[in-house]
């Protein structure tokens, strides 16, 4: 581990006269209503010796990285991807180049005491990613480097998936990614790293095997199983923002597939008995199968009408097309689907097959983990209750992610991720279009049919909570995101962060 030279107060004030007011701003907590959150109340801080202006020290030291509102590009570089948090502005943009970089920045905002909020791709569910005080955007560490020697590839915090995706397929390897371009490397492998490999490869954190990070004192540290290894436990499920800024993460990868078979099918007939043998053909499903199931929710005016609770199973399968109909015959044989669009594609082109937009929307997720499949006691409740989705611009829908195979060969207590006993991660989720937003009472049925479908999951033996689907509703989230992991992950928080500088509303 290295020490990053660090800037303070009296290096910044040296031969500066100036003066200015200093606005303190309180850290951003997450709204649950839709509306904008008052502005905080401003504070006046009297540093020691000569003023300066903090905002005219901050482009000193960033050297031309620091875009203020009256700068061009900065209303779009402020927009988190989650909109319901739009009004949430930053006072400040600063594009970290260097951990260098990073940890004088750090030493500026506890120098002028101003929050900050850390960025990768910007899509946290609760607006964790955005700020009123300066936003660290990660988007200039970016550097993405394959090694055919070792069959590493070292990626850059700053990174988003596509680009991970191009430079991957370039080297013909893979690893668990997700389905998102624009999602950043950081907040997914920080909170463990889900994706339709993670069966037969287990989670991306599971193959991260180094990693750099910027700690509050300003320290760049090398994490790895021999190098700070409980730093290194950490930040493996640990979530994003909680022990430092990362800089860069080290992967183990494999082999590309020459070809897998990809697939969505939807059915809108029969769906019930659909669901009930859906769950059970998947459940029992070899370790190279990894697929998504989402029960979309329904209007009562429509349901009156004939429409079903669609389904729509979305995956991959590590063999041919006929092996995957072999086993979603006893599925086929209940209802014929309205669509199945299967194809056999060399992996990265069934990766571009499968891949989801994730365009800027507003939304709210609840997740819980399952151990074993739906019953159907709960089918039958949960279809019950997506015939009675409210409605809004967008869509309400139950979702699940089948998790198991490789990833509980692993013990909960190897790395900071502790769900390893799980079969299922289930999601219910809502978003709303933009005119739904000037009408609060649209919003607020979405989300009280979405609260009373995730107590209905947690009946039917739901618990946990997946950290990198964050919630903020969430009453008991420490438990529930760390499980028995919480006390390690406190002490070592303790340890590399005892002023509590990387605080958010669900900090640990």
């Amino acid at each position: 581990m290295n020490a990053a030279p660090r800037l303070n107060r009296r290096s910044l004030l040296l031969g500066t006269a100036a003066s200015a007011a200093l606005a303190g701003f309180a850290p951003l907590r997450a709204q649950e209503a839709s509306t904008p959150a008052p502005a905080p109340a401003p504070a006046t801080v009297t540093p020691p010796g000569p003023l300066v202006d903090r905002w005219q020290a901050l482009a000193r030291i960033t050297d031309g990285a620091l875009l203020r509102p009256s700068d061009a590009g900065f209303a779009a570089e402020a927009l988190p991807n989650n909109l319901r948090f739009r009004h949430v502005r930053p006072e400040g943009i600063v594009r970290c180049r260097t951990p260098e970089m990073i940890g004088n920045v750090l030493s500026w905002c506890q120098d002028y005491e101003v929050p900050f909020a850390l960025r990768g791709g910007g899509h946290s569910y609760a607006g964790f990613s955005t700020t009123h005080g300066l936003l660290i955007d990660m988007a200039a560490m970016n550097t993405i480097a394959y090694d055919p020697a070792t069959g590493r590839a070292k990626v850059g915090a700053g990174a988003i998936n596509q680009p991970i995706y191009d430079a991957l397929r370039q080297s013909g390897r893979m690893m668990t990614h997700g389905r998102c371009p624009t999602v950043g490397v950081a907040g997914f492998v920080l909170g463990g790293g889900i994706g339709f490999n993670m069966r037969r490869l287990g989670l991306a954190s599971d193959s991260l095997i180094a990693s750099e990070i910027v700690t509050a004192d300003g320290r760049v540290r090398t994490l790895s199983a021999s190098e700070e290894p409980d730093l290194f436990w950490a930040i493996r499920g640990g979530g994003g923002g909680n022990f430092g800024v990362s800089t860069s993460f080290t992967f183990d990868t494999m082999p590309a597939d020459r070809q897998i078979t990809a697939f969505r099918i939807v059915w809108r007939q029969n769906t019930r008995k659909v669901a009930g043998a859906l769950f059970a053909a998947l459940d029992d499903a070899p370790v190279t199968l990894g697929t998504r199931i989402s029960l979309a929710g329904v209007t009562p005016k429509l349901h009156a009408g004939g429409r079903q609770v669609s389904i729509t199973l979305l995956g991959q399968f590590a063999g041919d097309r006929q092996g995957l109909e072999k086993l979603l015959q006893p599925v086929m044989a209940v209802a014929v689907p309205e669509l199945a669009d299967i194809r056999e594609l060399p992996y990265w082109d069934a990766q571009a097959f499968l891949m989801e937009p994730g365009a800027p929307a507003w939304y709210r997720e609840r997740s819980a983990f399952l151990d074993t499949a739906p019953t159907d006691a709960f089918l039958d409740r949960a279809f019950d209750h997506l015939v009675r989705w409210p409605g809004t611009g967008a869509h309400g829908d139950l979702f699940f992610f089948q998790t198991g195979g490789r990833i509980n060969e692993t013990a909960p207590a190897a790395s900071a991720f502790v769900h390893r006993a799980s079969r299922w991660l289930s999601v219910v989720g809502v978003s709303w279009s933009e005119d739904d937003t000037v009408r609060p009472e649209i919003v607020r049925a979405a989300k009280d049919w979405q609260d009373a479908l995730y107590r209905a999951v947690d009946h039917a033996g739901g618990h946990g909570a997946f950290v990198n689907f964050p919630d903020a509703s969430l009453a008991e989230w420490r438990a529930r995101y760390y499980g028995a992991n919480l006390p390690r992950l406190a002490a070592i928080k303790a340890a590399v962060d005892p002023g509590n500088l990387f605080s958010f509303p669900q900090a640990i």
